[in-house]
C-alpha cells in the first residue's frame, strides 16, 4: 500500500507492485466484523485492529486500487478470545464470483516464509455465515490451494497472534494480482485434478437462477455452437472438481462476462483460446481477458457485439441481472476472426417476434418489465434538456424583468 497513513490526505491505494509480499504479525489483535444489526453490504466497518484499537492497514479489503470496501472499526468493549495463529482471510463472500476473487486474495500468505498456522480466520459480509455454506466454499478452496481450516468472526474476537497479508488480487485494475498471489495460484490451484472433457467448451448462463441476467436468445447460441462441436456447459451443476477438469481439458473456449472465468484463470493454460462475449455494457470483459493473459498467458478475446441491454424494472443501469441483446452476425465474425469457429453459414439475430417472446420470458422470470437501456438513456437525456430548457426560460424572463425595471 502507498506510504500515507489512515485519515491522511491523500487517501490510502493499493498498489500490487509495491504491497507485494506484505504482511504483518500482530498480537493481541482485535478481528472486528460487521455490526450484527448492519443491513449486508460490501461496504462496512470491519477488520483487524492492533491491541491498541489502531487499524491494520493490511486488513483492509479493496474492490479496486483506490476503492476501499471496508472502513475502520471500533475497538470492541466485548470479544472473545481465540488462542492461536491465524493468517486473516478478509471479508468472506457467499457470492461464488466474488469468494473466489476476494475472499482468497491473500492465500499467498500460506506459502510465505516462516508463516505457521492453524487457520484462516474472515470476517463475514453479514453476521451468522452460515456453517454449511463455510464448509461448502472451503471445499472449493482446498482445490486451489487453501489447506489450512476456515473460521468465520460472527463476533469480535481477540487473537494471540494474527498474521494479516495485504491483499494480493481483486476486480478491476487488481486483476493481474501481486506476484506472490499469482505464484501461488499457478503452483496449487487444481494441481491435483486431472483434465477430463471436451476440446470445445461453451460456459452457457442459460440455466441460472432468475436474479441472474444473460444474453436474449442464448439459446439460438447454444444451437450455433452445437453445430461447431462446442459442449454446452453449465458449472452451476457440476462439482468444483468436474469444473476444474472441464476448464483444464478444454482448449477452445467460448463465455459471456461471468464470474466462472475467473475459475478458469485459475486453472487453465496457455494452449487455451478463450473468446470473453460482453452480455452488459460494463468492463468486466476486458478484465476478465486481462486475467487470463496474465495469469496463464492464454490467447484471450473480449467481443463486444451489444445492441442494447435490457433491464429489469425499476433498473436504472446494466447489473448482474440485466439482459444483452446482441448482433449474432458480428459474433459470428468475431468467433470467425479469433479460430473459435469455422462455418459461414450466417447466425441470423433474433427476429422482432423472438425477441419479444424473449422479453416476455425474461419478464415473467423477474416478475417485472424489461425497458432498453437506450430508452432509458434517451429519457434521462430529454428530462435534462427540459430542466436545461425551463432554466433558460426562467433566466429569459429574469432578464425581461430587470431591463424592465432598470428602464423604469
Amino acid at each position: 500500500m502507498a506510504d500515507t497513513e489512515l485519515g491522511s490526505d491523500p487517501p490510502l491505494t493499493l498498489d500490487l507492485t509495491t504491497a507485494n509480499g506484505a504482511i504483518r504479525l500482530v498480537k493481541d489483535a482485535f478481528v472486528v466484523p460487521v455490526a450484527a444489526t448492519a443491513s449486508p453490504s460490501r461496504f462496512s466497518a470491519s477488520g483487524v485492529l492492533d491491541a491498541d484499537g489502531n487499524m491494520v492497514e493490511q486488513s483492509i479489503s479493496w474492490s479496486s486500487s483506490t476503492e476501499r470496501v471496508n472502513q475502520d472499526p471500533q475497538k470492541p468493549a466485548e470479544v472473545k478470545r481465540l488462542a492461536g495463529r491465524y493468517i486473516f482471510g478478509g471479508v468472506l463472500y457467499g457470492h461464488f464470483g466474488h469468494f473466489i476473487v476476494e475472499s482468497l486474495a491473500r492465500m499467498w500468505a500460506l506459502d510465505a516464509e516462516g508463516v505457521e498456522a492453524d487457520g484462516i480466520l474472515f470476517t463475514p459480509k453479514a453476521v451468522g455465515f452460515p456453517e454449511k455454506s463455510v464448509q461448502k466454499l472451503h471445499g472449493l478452496a482446498s482445490l486451489l490451494g487453501a489447506r489450512l481450516p476456515f473460521v468465520v468472526a460472527n463476533e469480535p474476537l481477540q487473537v494471540d497472534e494474527l498474521y494479516v497479508p495485504v491483499q494480493g488480487f481483486g476486480m478491476k485494475d487488481l486483476i493481474v494480482g501481486s506476484e506472490a498471489f499469482r505464484g501461488f495460484i499457478n503452483k496449487h490451484a487444481g494441481a491435483s485434478i486431472a483434465p477430463e472433457g471436451a476440446e470445445k467448451l461453451y460456459i452457457s448462463r442459460s440455466a441460472l437462477p432468475r436474479d441472474r441476467g444473460s444474453i436474449l436468445g442464448e439459446y439460438k447460441l447454444e444451437e450455433y455452437l452445437r453445430a461447431e462441436g462446442y459442449d454446452i456447459f453449465h458449472p452451476q451443476r457440476a462439482t468444483p472438481e468436474e469444473q476444474i477438469a472441464r476448464y483444464k481439458a478444454a482448449r477452445l473456449i467460448i463465455a459471456e462476462d461471468c464470474s466462472p472465468v475467473h475459475l478458469l484463470g485459475y486453472v487453465g493454460n496457455s494452449n487455451q483460446n478463450v473468446a470473453v462475449v460482453l452480455r452488459r455494457s460494463m468492463t468486466i470483459g476486458a478484465y476478465l481477458a486481462r486475467q487470463l493473459q496474465v495469469f496463464k498467458g492464454m490467447q484471450a478475446t473480449e467481443i463486444e457485439c451489444l445492441v442494447d441491454d435490457w433491464i429489469p424494472m425499476p433498473g436504472a443501469r446494466p447489473s448482474r441481472s440485466s439482459w444483452g441483446e446482441i448482433d449474432f452476425g458480428r459474433l459470428q465474425a468475431a468467433l470467425l476472426a479469433s479460430g473459435h469457429i469455422t462455418g459461414t453459414t450466417p447466425w441470423p439475430s433474433l427476429t422482432e417476434e423472438e425477441r419479444a417472446a424473449e422479453l416476455e420470458r425474461v419478464g415473467k422470470m423477474h416478475e417485472t418489465t424489461m425497458e432498453s437501456f437506450k430508452e432509458i438513456q434517451a429519457k434521462r437525456q430529454a428530462k435534462v434538456a427540459r430542466h436545461d430548457q425551463a432554466g433558460r426560460e426562467a433566466q429569459a424572463r429574469r432578464d425581461a424583468k430587470a431591463q424592465k425595471t432598470a428602464g423604469g
